[in-house]
């Protein structure tokens, strides 16, 4: 499968992760509290930052970065998260290769590092 200029093998996906929405509930005070939301699981191809990308991350304030190539899930923004183990990430920008409606591509961040 070509996505742009590159050949994909779907086969590549061997990642479990977990996509979780978060969902703020006011509590008796008026204070937000994150509660857990709908959760979906899927298969990615997991690449860590590295080289280039991985200072240029840095400089960005994010110690820990990655990208995510995932078939397309209706829904999702940059307000879920990626679960993966006990990790916990942040999406910073996803892309919907083409507006095809069949990849994202995800920038993601771990949340709690350093």
């Amino acid at each position: 499968m070509r996505i742009g200029n590159a050949i994909t093998n779907p086969g590549e996906l061997r990642t479990q992760i977990q996509l979780e929405k978060r969902t703020y509930q006011e509590d008796t005070g008026g204070f937000k509290q994150l509660v857990s939301g709908e959760v979906k699981t899927v298969w990615c191809k997991w690449t860590n930052a590295h080289g280039d990308e991985a200072w240029q991350a840095d400089a960005a304030g994010a110690s820990k970065a990655a990208t995510l190539l995932l078939r397309y899930v209706p829904g999702l923004d940059e307000t879920w998260r990626v679960l993966y183990g006990t990790q916990v990430w942040e999406i910073r920008s996803i892309d919907n290769i083409r507006e095809r409606n069949e990849w994202l591509e995800l920038k993601i961040s771990r949340i709690g590092v350093g």
